[in-house]
């Protein structure tokens, strides 16, 4: 190599500054940031996967154009708390046609059936289970 002058070193040196902050600086944030990240996505995953209750749909039968009947069955662990389910029905073009919500009272069994009759404003062709809370 060609040895540089000092004008041109001393120039560079002006036009491209050494670092201020050491790059173990931004690692350790990073390190950080992502412990932050895996702690809370560790708490979301557990908290979502054991939901205070839960139901399905076992079944279901239209009646007629203005009625579904829907057979579920709901599970909480812990039965001494009263639940509620909400449920809806669709129709063939996917609509929502009926919506109930569901008192489910306290108990002693885990897991109970339940038989409900939904009104509809149209012929449903299937039913389903929105969400499902405890609510005392």
């Amino acid at each position: 190599m060609f040895p540089m002058n000092p004008d041109a070193a001393e120039r560079l040196a002006r036009r491209y500054p050494s670092r201020r902050t050491p790059v173990s600086n931004w690692r350790a944030w990073a390190v950080l940031a992502a412990a932050v990240g895996l702690a809370w996505l560790a708490w979301a995953a557990f908290t979502g996967a054991n939901p205070p209750v839960t139901a399905r749909v076992d079944s279901f039968e239209v009646v007629s154009n203005a009625e579904i009947d829907v057979r579920i069955t709901v599970d909480r662990p812990d039965p001494r708390r009263p639940a509620e389910c909400s449920l809806f029905a669709q129709a063939v073009t996917y609509e929502r046609v009926a919506e109930l919500v569901v008192q489910i009272p306290p108990g002693t069994e885990r897991l109970t059936t339940h038989d409900v009759a939904l009104r509809t404003f149209k012929r449903a062709t299937t039913a389903d289970i929105e969400s499902c809370r405890v609510t005392g």
